[in-house]
């Protein structure tokens, strides 16, 4: 008799254990739900077909995620303790202190991803909608299955940043193209100060002409800054070093400044990228058509004269590709260098000399950059010009609203 009782209490008290430690820990772990708390504990509850307002419950061992979507309102526990979606961790949260019997509800996620949405807007014809699909079909195109926008001013802009009825011009952004499933986007005017900060690689002084740039900033709003000198006037003699993993635009004012200053919410819709960061030669970029210059800069960039043997570089933020520029001109400009590029037709041209992702691999000491009358070129790193941030967003990043336009922009959801 002393051994079932002593045997009981043994039991209960693993049990009791088990439900504390699940709710103290305050979350749902999203990979073995059985294994953390008793069966009976938990109900989830998929919606049977969408819109039907019918649930059934379902023993799966993980939470639902890929066409379901948390249901806020109905989810809800039995003794006061409330259920939330950590869409980071694709997981529940639970918020309580007392052991509580909890009924979580998905419904059928009938919401088209960002990706998805501009893939619709291809209808099966080159140009339709300003999408050209880069597939092996298409003449001096990519040939990476990319969709991308381009001519004069196709209808990409996004809302990024803010959740104002009318978005502020500084939150306007456009859309490159989907790669391999996933958007990526560049703001549509230059960076200001107030994104990038003034410390890292930032100088103080920029002066242009407003007879070429297209945007609404003035010359004290824009950020202008030095692809790399990180303050530091004896590297090669002052010039800087074409090495963007020492550079300070990139470490500071792109992956740590701009960041902060969008704000988290923001900030976690943006994937972590390996960048090409390689470059290449005078000869296989200036001197290229875009199809040529991506092959040379993103599948087989060089490390020629480069001060380390870095060809790739992981970050939330860098630039745009002298290809992603060249393919942003109608196509037929594609059969032009890169060289002899006017900005004429381009929606990514915005005026004012600029920095691009690509370094100049003939020299320790420049990289690439979009002039301020078009075509791609290259200077000194210890140049003080403009730039403007470019990021892919994560793949649970939905499309909400919106026709694209610069008055109407897309905008987003998680």
């Amino acid at each position: 008799m002393k051994k079932l009782i002593m045997s009981i209490t043994i039991l209960l008290f693993c049990l009791c254990l088990l439900t504390y430690n699940f709710y103290n820990d305050s979350s749902i772990d999203d990979t073995s739900i059985h294994n953390i708390k008793p069966q009976n504990m938990l109900s989830i509850m998929l919606e049977s077909s969408d819109g039907s307002g019918n649930y059934v419950m379902t023993t799966q061992n993980s939470w639902p995620t890929d066409g379901y979507v948390f249901n806020s309102e109905l989810s809800k526990c039995e003794n006061g303790g409330t259920l939330s979606w950590d869409k980071t961790n694709k997981r529940v949260e639970f918020s309580g202190n007392n052991i509580d019997k909890c009924y979580v509800y998905f419904d059928v996620d009938t919401s088209m991803s960002l990706a998805e949405y501009v893939v619709s807007q291809y209808t099966g014809t080159q140009g339709v909608n300003g999408i050209y699909y880069h597939d092996a079909n298409l003449t001096n195109g990519a040939g990476d299955n990319s969709y991308r926008y381009a001519g004069a001013n196709p209808n990409n802009y996004v809302c990024f940043g803010s959740d104002e009825s009318i978005c502020p011009n500084n939150n306007l952004y456009r859309i490159i193209g989907i790669f391999d499933g996933r958007v990526k986007l560049i703001k549509a005017d230059y960076a200001t100060i107030d994104l990038l900060g003034i410390d890292g690689d930032y100088k103080a002084t920029y002066s242009y002409s407003t007879t070429t740039y297209k945007g609404s900033l003035s010359s004290s709003d824009i950020g202008v800054y030095m692809w790399n000198y990180n303050n530091n006037t004896t590297i090669n003699n002052g010039y800087g070093s074409n090495t963007w993993s020492t550079s300070l635009l990139n470490k500071i004012n792109l992956n740590t400044n701009y960041l902060k200053n969008i704000g988290s919410k923001w900030a976690e819709m943006i994937n972590v990228t390996t960048w090409k960061v390689g470059g290449n030669t005078y000869a296989n970029v200036f001197n290229q058509v875009p199809s040529v210059a991506y092959q040379n800069e993103i599948v087989n960039p060089v490390i020629t004269n480069s001060t380390d043997n870095a060809t790739e570089y992981s970050a939330k933020i860098s630039l745009m590709y002298a290809s992603d520029y060249g393919f942003a001109s109608l196509p037929s400009s594609w059969s032009t260098k890169l060289g002899n590029y006017t900005g004429d037709n381009n929606w990514m041209y915005m005026g004012l000399s600029e920095w691009i992702n690509s370094r100049y691999a003939d020299s320790y000491m420049r990289s690439f950059l979009i002039s301020g009358v078009g075509f791609i070129h290259f200077d000194y790193v210890s140049t003080a010009i403009a730039v403007r941030p470019v990021f892919f967003l994560s793949p649970f990043v939905k499309y909400l609203s919106g026709s694209g336009t610069s008055s109407d922009p897309i905008r987003l959801v998680v």
